[in-house]
């Protein structure tokens, strides 16, 4: 029996494209993994973040949901127009990931909450993952393909070389689970790197830190991380211009030592740290 990946591509004449790092999921188990994962029911919205040839676009549109499709390749916005553009439910946006604002596209669309979904090009994950936290709480949840090494970071725990920016800032607002590791012979053409099925959800209770405190706190995450080998005593001092005086009250208010490292302090007391800070350090944000 003929992939269907393989089918459609051969039917509109076309190969994957290295120069936009494509590489086509072939494998069927692993598709119907991403559509359980996914859960689309009649009523819900899919954002699906490079929609290649479609395939599993439709899977999506089968079980009821609206699909926005978003993908760059001309060619194949083509076939996306021709395999699926008589459907309803089906919205086609030939354009850049790295352009879209989702928090725009939804107000624009009239969207209320949706769903994402995607396998995403090694050099706009952090693009893709940052732009999650626009959607503040319209996001039912994400079920992205990543490389595995992007995804064990963005899953890493507190004490581990694999803990980060994004692990702590995505681990603030979103329960992650690493679903399933998929081996690379599962695309075509194959990677030179394993990947996995990164799904996040809501977290459970609710955010760790409240949305109008976001843009603090990526600052401190930022900074704190860029100087990860030195103490959080140092880097404080060094960006917020804290003396001698603040910094104890800062260590006292927010019960940790400063004497840690940024690796070291779970997701609970970087929010401590936060609103430890001086007032006078909230002006100036950079996100």
């Amino acid at each position: 029996m003929t992939n269907p990946v393989v089918e459609r591509l051969r039917r509109h004449g076309l190969r994957p494209r290295k120069d936009l790092g494509q590489h086509f999921l072939v494998e069927p188990g692993v598709l119907t993994r991403l559509v359980q994962l996914i859960a689309p029911a009649p009523g819900t919205v899919v954002l699906e973040l490079g929609a290649g040839v479609g395939v599993l676009t439709e899977r999506l549109l089968d079980a009821g949901a609206r699909v926005v499709a978003v993908e760059i390749d001309a060619a194949l916005a083509d076939v996306l127009r021709a395999e699926l553009g008589d459907r309803d439910a089906f919205t086609l946006m030939h354009m850049d990931l790295a352009a879209l604002d989702v928090a725009a596209m939804r107000r624009q669309l009239g969207i209320s909450h949706l769903k994402l979904a995607g396998n995403l090009p090694y050099q706009l994950t952090s693009t893709v993952l940052f732009g999650l936290f626009t959607l503040e709480d319209h996001l039912q949840d994400a079920v992205f393909m990543v490389q595995r090494e992007v995804a064990e970071r963005i899953a890493g725990t507190h004490g581990s070389r694999n803990y980060g920016i994004l692990s702590v800032l995505l681990q603030t607002y979103y329960d992650i689970e690493i679903a399933a590791r998929v081996k690379a012979g599962a695309f075509l053409p194959p990677p030179r790197v394993e990947s996995a099925i990164l799904r996040l959800v809501p977290r459970s209770g609710g955010p760790a830190l409240p949305w109008a405190d976001h843009a603090r706190y990526v600052r401190m995450v930022r900074h704190v991380f860029n100087e990860r080998r030195k103490t959080l005593r140092n880097t404080l001092k060094k960006f917020y211009g804290l003396d001698s005086s603040a910094l104890v009250d800062c260590e006292r208010a927010a019960a940790i030592d400063l004497g840690r490292r940024p690796e070291s302090l779970s997701v609970v007391e970087f929010v401590r740290l936060l609103h430890a800070l001086p007032a006078s350090t909230d002006s100036g944000v950079e996100v």
